[in-house]
C-alpha cells in the first residue's frame, strides 16, 4: 500500500508575497462572536405603529381592483393613466384603494333619466 500524500496545513491560506493577510481571530474572539448572544431572546423593538388601527386600508394592484370592478386590469391602468380613476402611483407602481375605488363607483352610477317625470307631463 502506497501512503498518501498529504497538503500542508498551511496551503488554503497561502497568498502571493507581500498581499495584506487578515487578522486572525482567536478561538475565544470566534466563540464570543457568536456566543450565547445567538440563542439569547432579545427585546422585541419598539415600533412607532399605533395601538389603534387608524382605519389604514391597503392598498391592491391592478389585477386585483379589476377583479373587484369586474373590468379588464389593462383597462383600468388605462383609465388611471388617464386620470379618470383614483389611483396611486408610487415609483412606477400603480396601485388602488378599495374604498376610493367604491367612492368613484358611487359618483359615477348612471341614473335611470327621468321617464317617469316626462310620461306624466305628457298625460297631464
Amino acid at each position: 500500500m502506497t501512503p498518501l500524500a498529504t497538503i500542508p496545513l498551511n496551503h488554503a491560506r497561502r497568498t502571493r508575497p507581500g498581499a495584506r493577510q487578515p487578522p486572525q481571530r482567536t478561538r475565544r474572539a470566534r466563540l464570543s462572536a457568536a456566543g450565547p448572544a445567538r440563542f439569547a431572546i432579545s427585546e422585541p423593538e419598539r415600533r412607532s405603529i399605533p395601538a389603534e388601527p387608524r382605519g389604514f386600508t391597503p392598498l391592491i394592484d391592478a389585477r386585483a381592483a379589476s377583479e373587484l370592478l369586474g373590468v379588464p386590469y389593462t383597462w383600468l391602468l388605462a383609465q388611471a393613466r388617464e386620470r379618470r380613476i383614483p389611483h396611486h402611483r408610487l415609483g412606477h407602481y400603480v396601485r388602488f384603494n378599495p374604498d376610493d375605488l367604491r367612492d368613484w363607483l358611487n359618483e359615477t352610477r348612471a341614473m335611470p333619466h327621468d321617464a317617469h317625470q316626462h310620461a306624466c307631463r305628457g298625460r297631464l
